[in-house]
């Protein structure tokens, strides 16, 4: 998915540990929305959205895709076994939930993953399992470490729960969001092509997205811990609005003082056994 805007994550096999995914997991745990509308949207438009806070989860003209890639927090490189129309027919979802999600700090387990793949297996059928591949992979590390600064990397120590839970309230006294390096948005994550924006973010969170960039897993051997704001300029992939802005790789070490480097590790692949068309409703 690369150049995706993100709003608020090759060759021998190693022992497949298969763990089939079952309705009644996220269900027995109260994992699951109460009620859910299902839709094909025939519109023929491109573009698509989804989202919202685990209480109302709403989608409108995006392929299935989407929602797996949401729902098991993977990307695309990394599933295996999807039909063609899991890629192409559109769907609108109108879902809600009754109970009570209080703010959740980051990098917490995010509700609206398990109630959605309880809606994956509930109304698309979706059967999915887990195997354990050894893949190239990169290694997000420090450049320097004798030089650790970097112009465009900052600790944060903004508390996004507070802010969550002020912007909830709507209180008319609450302060506007924050922003960090270079009008950054604290406590989000975005990425349209050529910019990655990083607000209060974990290091894990920063490989994750690279991983989008670059399709290949991106595992975080930094060593930073904490909190980070940051802001990367570069060139995408097939495309060049700006003929002198840098690649990627060379971004990361010029901007953050980080690189990547290549290597070989277990990658997690999430295979598709079988998934149907919903019935709308």
């Amino acid at each position: 998915m690369k150049g995706a805007a993100v709003a608020v994550a090759l060759v021998a096999s190693i022992a497949p540990a298969r763990a089939q995914t079952q309705a009644s997991t996220a269900a027995s745990a109260g994992q699951a929305f109460d009620v859910a509308s299902i839709k094909q949207n025939k519109s023929g438009e491109n573009g698509g959205r989804f989202g919202g806070p685990p209480t109302r989860w709403t989608a409108t003209n995006v392929p299935a895709l989407q929602f797996i890639l949401f729902a098991y927090q993977t990307q695309d490189f990394l599933i295996e076994g999807v039909p063609d129309w899991v890629k192409t027919d559109r769907w609108d979802i109108n879902a809600k939930s009754d109970r009570d999600f209080p703010p959740a700090a980051i990098g917490a387990p995010d509700a609206r993953r398990d109630m959605l793949r309880a809606l994956l297996v509930e109304r698309f059928k979706l059967v999915a399992h887990k195997e354990s591949r050894d893949r190239p992979i990169y290694a997000l590390v420090v450049a320097q470490p004798d030089k650790p600064s970097a112009p465009r990397l900052h600790r944060s120590t903004v508390d996004c729960v507070a802010l969550l839970v002020q912007l909830r309230r709507g209180s008319a006294n609450a302060p506007p969001p924050p922003n960090a390096l270079d009008g950054v948005p604290e406590c989000s994550i975005t990425l349209p092509p050529g910019r990655l924006t990083l607000g209060t973010q974990p290091m894990t969170e920063l490989a994750a997205v690279l991983s989008q960039i670059v399709q290949r897993r991106v595992v975080d051997r930094t060593g930073l811990t904490g909190n980070f704001s940051a802001l990367v300029t570069y060139a995408p992939e097939n495309s060049t609005p700006d003929p002198n802005a840098p690649s990627i790789f060379t971004a990361l070490q010029e901007q953050l003082g980080l690189k990547l480097e290549s290597t070989r590790g277990p990658v997690e692949m999430l295979v598709i056994d079988r998934i149907e068309r919903p019935t709308e409703d």
